[in-house]
């Protein structure tokens, strides 16, 4: 019988290479879900794209026959690289987990997971069935890893926010009137939508009522360039000349208008 039969029979994942590339499969898996569940780039296709191929490459690691087994190891190993064109924006997560604490830890297992997979899922493609202690510790180091981020961000989320406002500072919010599936807005809205001041210094405090995801409150005519921790209110002093400013916030592209004069 050829090596390559499609009847090969199971042989077991614990402590193989297949074993560890589905472990990160699923990992990334779990962690995209969780993004898209909280609301976090609802819709995003690349998202949607990458977890449907994680699925796929489990389905086929799973599978009898050293082929499908390659095959799998092929899809999870390049997707996994191509999600790795994000690692701006999980350098970015990472370098700010108070501001952020789910996004924090979902980004950090996603990331995590996703390079780990690549060189192993060329190990997996040449040993679809090779076993070895190897795997199994970088298994305990990743989940080493997982739980410190959970930690962390617990911790951070857990902490209590300090409402910064003071008496006479405009107010705005950055709400949530729904899920918003399949939107840029995933249903967030920068409330009101029109903020009027006089020239001079203008306070605003920015508050973040989602109890789950982390806001930004962007300015960039003004140079201002905050975060918002979920649950959270955040003062923003900035010498302004009339004029018209657009504040958004950059997660969401949830804006509005800061009408100066």
């Amino acid at each position: 019988m050829l090596a390559d039969s499609w009847t090969t029979p199971i042989t077991t994942t614990s402590g193989s290479w297949r074993g560890l590339l589905m472990f990160c499969a699923g990992a990334t898996l779990v962690a995209t879900v969780a993004l898209q569940a909280v609301g976090r780039f609802v819709g995003f296709p690349s998202l949607v794209v990458l977890g449907l191929a994680m699925l796929v490459g489990l389905a086929l690691l799973r599978a009898r026959g050293r082929r499908r087994r390659r095959a799998g190891a092929v899809v999870v190993g390049v997707f996994s690289l191509v999600n790795n064109v994000h690692a701006g924006l999980f350098l970015a997560v990472l370098s700010a987990p108070a501001s952020d604490p789910l996004q924090f830890v979902t980004c950090t297992v996603t990331w995590a997971a996703s390079l780990l997979a690549v060189p192993v899922s060329v190990v997996a493609f040449r040993r679809p069935d090779g076993g070895g202690r190897g795997p199994v510790a970088i298994r305990q180091a990743f989940l080493i890893v997982t739980v410190l981020a959970v930690l962390v961000g617990s911790t951070l989320y857990l902490a209590p926010a300090v409402d910064q406002a003071r008496p006479g500072d405009l107010r705005v919010a950055r709400e949530r009137t729904g899920w918003g599936l399949f939107t840029d807005r995933a249903g967030r809205v920068m409330a009101p939508a029109v903020l009027t001041a006089e020239p001079g210094p203008v306070a605003i405090a920015v508050t973040n009522t989602d109890p789950l995801v982390g806001a930004t409150f962007d300015i960039d005519e003004l140079d201002v360039q905050v975060r918002v921790a979920p649950g959270s209110t955040v003062r923003v002093v900035v010498d302004a000349p009339a004029g018209r400013y657009r504040y958004y916030d950059d997660t969401f592209l949830a804006d509005g208008v800061l009408e100066v004069g």
